[in-house]
Parts: C-alpha cells; sequence; structure tokens
C-alpha cells in the first residue's frame, strides 16, 4: 500500500473497519513511512478529542420535523433550472466527495470550536497509566536508590549493548552526555509494555530517563500522554512538561522510541545535555 492508500482507507482504519488483508498492508505502510504515521496520529488524537469532551446531543423531534419541511419546501419551490443544474452537479462522481469532505470539515470545526470546554487542561496527566508520571514514580525511586539496575558502566557503548540484547523490541535511545561519571540501566515490562530504564550521574545531578516504544506512547491504550505532549511530539519531536516546578521533564521522539528525562537541574542545562546526543 502507498500513501495515496493510506488517505483512502484513513477514517476505516481509525475507525476499526478494515478487512484483515487491508489492515496488515495499511500498518505495514505506517511502520516505514513517519509522515502518514503522524498524520494518522494526529487525526486519531482529533477523533479522541470530540469523542470525550464534545457533548453529543439528540436533535428535537420538533426540530427534525421543521428542517424537513423546510427542506421539502425549499425543493417544490426551486426554478426547473435550479434543478436542473443541481441534478447534473451532484451526478458527477467527482464533485461529490469533494462537497461531502467540506462538509464534513465545517461540521467537525463547528463542533469543536463550540462545544469543547476551553477549560479542559491539554496538559493534565492525571492517568494511572501516563508515562510522565510514572517518570515521576520512578526518580523518586533513583533517588532512594531503589530502582533495579542491571548494568552500572562508565562507557556508554556497554550500555547499548545491553539494551540491544534486552528484546525490548524497539531501539533504545542512549544520550552521549558530557561530564557524566557513570549511566546505569534496566529493562522491564509492565502491562505488557517494555521499558528502558537509563540513570546519569553528572556530578551531583541525576537525570532519569524513561523510554517506551512510539507506538505504545502515540498509538496504543496501555499508557498514555496528555493530548499536548503528543501534539508536540508528533509535530517537532520534543515536548516539556509545565506542571512540575521542582522537578523538569522534557520528552522527545526517536524513530522508535518516546523518552522522558527528569532531573533536579535547571531545565536550561538538561535540554543542553540531551540535544547535544
Amino acid at each position: 500500500m502507498d500513501c495515496d492508500g493510506v488517505q483512502r482507507y484513513a477514517g476505516d482504519a481509525i475507525d476499526r473497519s478494515l478487512g484483515n488483508g487491508v489492515a496488515a498492508e495499511f500498518e505495514a505502510h505506517l511502520k516505514r513511512c513517519p509522515p502518514c504515521r503522524t498524520e494518522i496520529a494526529l487525526e486519531k488524537l482529533s477523533k479522541f478529542l470530540v469523542q470525550q469532551h464534545v457533548q453529543r446531543m439528540e436533535t428535537p423531534r420538533s426540530t427534525h420535523s421543521t428542517i424537513l419541511f423546510a427542506l421539502r419546501q425549499e425543493y417544490k419551490n426551486r426554478p426547473a433550472f435550479t434543478t436542473a443544474f443541481a441534478g447534473g452537479l451532484f451526478s458527477r462522481r467527482v464533485v461529490l466527495p469533494a462537497l461531502s469532505g467540506g462538509v464534513a470539515a465545517l461540521f467537525f470545526f463547528s463542533l469543536v470550536t463550540t462545544r469543547i470546554d476551553s477549560s479542559y487542561p491539554m496538559t493534565a496527566h492525571t492517568a494511572s497509566n501516563d508515562i510522565i508520571n510514572q517518570s515521576f514514580r520512578n526518580f523518586a525511586l533513583v533517588k532512594s536508590g531503589r530502582l533495579e539496575l542491571n548494568l552500572v558502566s562508565s562507557i556508554p557503548e556497554s550500555v547499548r549493548g545491553f539494551f540491544q540484547k534486552s528484546n525490548l523490541q524497539f531501539g533504545v535511545q542512549v544520550p552521549s552526555i558530557l561530564n557524566c561519571e557513570w549511566c546505569a540501566a534496566s529493562a522491564t515490562e509492565g502491562s505488557g509494555v517494555k521499558q528502558a530504564h537509563l540513570i546519569y550521574k553528572i556530578g551531583n545531578e541525576l537525570v532519569y530517563v524513561f523510554e517506551v516504544s512510539d507506538d505504545d506512547a502515540l498509538y496504543g491504550t496501555q499508557v498514555s500522554l496528555p493530548p499536548a505532549a503528543k501534539r508536540a511530539l508528533m509535530q517537532s519531536g520534543w515536548y516539556t512538561d509545565p506542571d512540575h516546578p521542582e522537578c523538569n521533564v522534557v520528552l522527545w521522539k526517536t524513530d522508535e522510541a518516546v523518552c522522558v528525562a527528569v532531573s533536579t537541574m535547571g531545565k536550561g542545562r538538561l535540554l543542553s545535555l540531551l540535544t547535544n546526543r
């Protein structure tokens, strides 16, 4: 399947109504095509926001009947030329999809702009399976020395080799952080999700990095992220969490992983270390 095929089947794929054969081709294309993968993820996110935050109300029967009556009257009173023109116009297979798509887009825009609660915190990460929350819990374990480690080394290549043998099924990003005294690593699995853990010791500071596959973080259901984080990661590849002044949290996306770095060091310094990877 090519990019045009993905566009053609996008709606059915998001609604999970594709046949097994087409679904397999669709998913295979997404895995090898980052632009299509990003576009489908954004469409899924838009649908999720509408489902979660748009209040659906049934049209009152009286309103429904009034609209139908008005449309029938309009059709009866329409001049012959207009009727013939409209019939010719709407019989064209090329025009109908464009018009229906435009109507759908306008309808979606009106729903989003009029019904979504503007106070909804797009950055909130209150879900128990949110990976920012999990990163904070793990960082507390790191500081107390209670996070179980599989490897401690001053050689980054040793850490990369450890993850290559850990059967995590995604490419773990091992940042090369300047002036790092040592780095520790661990590989775990929780709720069916493979996880990588890295700890960096830089002077008196610790940097903890939590990683899961981008499929799990952006498209799966076992772990979650706030909508603002998903959108930023898919558009720019970076996100900084605004909700924890006592700690700085930086997220970034690689080709296969979503990474969350947590540290008490200044955000500017943390970003500098991470972007030099």
